[in-house]
């Protein structure tokens, strides 16, 4: 059995990059001065672990389906340097 803390290479960009997108989202309507810039945001999230980025997208106790719905469903707020193709 797989380890459900270890993401495949192709997991982990997706949910970095939905990781951004989220962000991106959430910061959109109410932006603060000290909010990281997307690229500032990338940067602290390819340090990560597997289990943080899990821990961090939610997705084991999400409605999400697994990471590539993840990316998708934030997919509109990733800018496009860290779009997964």
């Amino acid at each position: 059995m797989e380890d459900p803390k270890k993401l495949s290479p192709l997991d982990r960009k997706y949910l970095i990059a939905g990781l951004v997108g989220e962000y991106e989202y959430l910061c959109h309507d109410d932006a603060e001065d000290g909010d990281m810039t997307p690229a500032e945001h990338y940067a602290k999230l390819i340090t990560c672990s597997d289990a943080e980025l899990l821990e961090d997208s939610d997705l084991v106790d999400s409605p999400y389906v697994d990471a590539k719905d993840f990316y998708e469903t934030h997919s509109s707020h990733v800018p496009s340097e860290y779009w997964v193709e």
